[in-house]
């Protein structure tokens, strides 16, 4: 399978950390929701795949970047983090973008937008793994 990688990583450095509102804490995927100006202004909208430095320390993640229709919200930056759990907020994160998994889309409801983000987590980790194979390969 063939993925949208990024060839220059895109970094997000020392990105404060924000309150969300737990929509995703509500529907099982919780997140960190990180201050949306941080990101780059050539970022567009989407979801991606991505790594999440939480004080030093190297977590995989898929994040969101844009409004979210289907709670008819605006613009955000959150990354649900995979494999941990989080239990105190950092003040600020660092986030290196791997790849794009797809466009922002609407849902017609909590249950399909659920279907999709785990499709999406499913998609990361294939991507993610690629990334670090790829890494790999590269420094050595």
């Amino acid at each position: 399978m063939k993925y949208n990688l990024v060839m220059q990583s895109v970094i997000i450095q020392s990105a404060p950390v924000v309150s969300g509102a737990g929509r995703g804490r509500r529907i099982g995927i919780p997140t960190i929701n990180v201050e949306p100006a941080s990101a780059p202004k050539e970022l567009t909208h989407g979801i991606y795949a991505c790594f999440i430095f939480i004080d030093g320390k190297k977590y995989k993640g898929a994040m969101h970047f844009g409004p979210r229709p289907v709670f008819r919200d605006t613009e955000t930056l959150e990354v649900h983090v995979l494999d941990a759990t989080i239990e105190t907020l950092p003040k600020t994160v660092d986030i290196e973008i791997a790849g794009r998994i797809r466009d922002i889309a609407d849902f017609q409801s909590v249950e399909a937008l659920q279907k999709a983000i785990a499709a999406d987590i499913k998609t990361t980790r294939a991507m993610l793994n690629t990334h670090e194979e790829a890494s790999e390969k590269h420094r050595s």
